[in-house]
């Protein structure tokens, strides 16, 4: 079950660069460089989609588990469960601030 675990480590750090990259491409914006602006914005949006890919491989491989081991730990699962809920919650912060 560790492979769960590294999925909520890879989905965490890709969120994690993409809200970097958008606050710095917002500090630019502040400061009239439209040309950084732009190229850290491009660089959030990469990020962010990194995490979306992996979160659905996560999804998948979760999904197949399930199939195998009916009984995955609980711990595992709630663990899961809260990077989902994370993961959404984010996400969702980090595509505001790109619409800006």
């Amino acid at each position: 079950m560790t492979k769960i675990k590294r999925y909520v480590e890879d989905i965490e750090d890709e969120l994690k660069g993409a809200k970097c990259y958008i606050e710095k491409a917002l500090e630019y914006k502040a400061s009239g460089n439209a040309d950084r602006y732009n190229g850290y914005k491009e660089m959030s949006i990469q990020e962010l989609g990194h995490a979306m890919r992996v979160h659905e491989y996560a999804v998948q491989d979760i999904n197949k588990l399930r199939e195998v081991y009916p009984e995955i730990p609980q711990k595992m699962m709630d663990a899961w469960e809260k990077s989902h809920v994370d993961f959404v919650e984010k996400t969702a912060w980090i595509k505001q601030m790109q619409s800006m």
